[in-house]
């Protein structure tokens, strides 16, 4: 039988491994809602105190008894973005390192961002005087290469690394305001270019402080950057390749620089456009494999695909993870998996889970991965 490691390895350079790999909590977008989590750890019969790994969305750190308990493969070591400094209006709401306000609504599951620092601002003079944040912060690293070492003296699990909040498209119209930075893409590229070079500076210097730490240690980097929704892509083939992947391509060549690690990249929604591209400049790993989206069937994707790709993620929290009986989500996961797998497939829900999923329907995925016959 092999260790969670060497079946992570096996999968992720397209080997078939003894049994499916799972996948819970080592990246921010793999891992659970605080609400779906507490009722998970009452299932199980924990009673663990809160840990976060986003304040924002209130997504859930995973204990280490529930991960075993799954038996999930990869452990992660998340840096900590809650050192940024951020600054408190009120109870319910905040600035943070950016300038961003973000806003807990009367009995809501996550912040809202709710205004942009760069929104108001309407040439490029305008937006060169605004001061970005500092990006080495120590604080932000502690204890990670002390996790890294145990973990991979242990050699037990596969290695997952990740930032949180650390793309470069996504977090610049989060700064800019989405709808102006989808207009500047089109009717000022100087404006779009500038943010996007200044995030690619931000983020590599981020990278570069965690990845002294830990890079030695990862079997897998992540990487969030959105860039399509259920529909379509939110830009067109053509914007992507002139603007968006030159950023990208400098960006994961900075990483692959600094780790041997595989590199994962999420982006949520209808991202087949730009697949092929993803290849080239550097992706190993695909998440969240969002199946409702259009063009997002699992078994074309691997026909088209997975000779070159490994799948993470697929199982529906749209329907079936939040609506189906736990035979429904039985009859999901081993559908992926014919889908997807053996090989070059890592089993997890289409993003975090969420909210309204049933404890029980949690348990119901990670035993029917597990009991799957290879």
């Amino acid at each position: 039988m092999m260790t969670s490691r060497e079946r992570v390895l096996a999968t992720i350079n397209h080997k078939i491994p003894d049994k499916i790999v799972t996948e819970l909590g080592s990246t921010n977008c793999t891992s659970i809602s605080r609400k779906c989590y507490a009722g998970l750890k009452k299932l199980l019969g924990y009673d663990f105190p809160d840990q976060l790994m986003m304040n924002d969305f209130q997504i859930s750190l995973v204990d280490e008894e529930i991960l075993e308990l799954l038996q999930i493969d990869t452990r992660g070591v998340p840096g900590h973005p809650e050192y940024f400094p951020q600054k408190k209006i009120d109870e319910s709401s905040y600035y943070n390192h950016f300038g961003i306000k973000f806003r807990m609504p009367d009995n809501g599951l996550y912040y809202d961002m709710i205004s942009n620092p760069l929104a108001s601002m309407e040439d490029i003079e305008e937006i060169k005087k605004y001061i970005w944040p500092d990006p080495n912060v120590l604080m932000t690293v502690k204890g990670c290469r002390e996790r890294a070492q145990k973990l991979k003296k242990d050699n037990k699990y596969a290695i997952v690394g990740d930032i949180v909040d650390s793309g470069i498209f996504e977090p610049s119209h989060y700064l800019r305001g989405f709808e102006n930075f989808l207009m500047d893409l089109i009717a000022d590229k100087e404006i779009a270019c500038y943010i996007m070079e200044k995030m690619l500076e931000f983020q590599c210097a981020r990278q570069d402080l965690y990845l002294k730490e830990v890079g030695e240690y990862l079997d897998i980097v992540f990487v969030g950057d959105d860039l399509a929704s259920s529909q379509s892509t939110l830009i067109s083939p053509e914007i992507y390749r002139d603007l968006i992947k030159p950023f990208q391509k400098r960006y994961f060549d900075f990483i692959k620089s600094r780790t041997k690690a595989k590199l994962m990249y999420h982006s949520c929604g209808n991202i087949t456009p730009f697949i092929d591209d993803l290849i080239e400049i550097g992706v190993d790993i695909l998440n969240p494999i969002q199946v409702n989206a259009n063009d997002m069937d699992t078994k074309i994707l691997k026909s088209r695909f997975g000779d070159h790709l490994c799948f993470c993620g697929a199982i529906d929290t749209n329907q079936v993870l939040n609506k189906g009986t736990q035979e429904e989500v039985r009859e999901e996961v081993y559908r992926r998996i014919n889908d997807l797998g053996p090989e070059g497939y890592i089993l997890c829900a289409v993003h975090d889970i969420q909210a309204d999923v049933p404890p029980e329907n949690v348990v119901a995925m990670y035993r029917a991965a597990k009991e799957y016959k290879l």
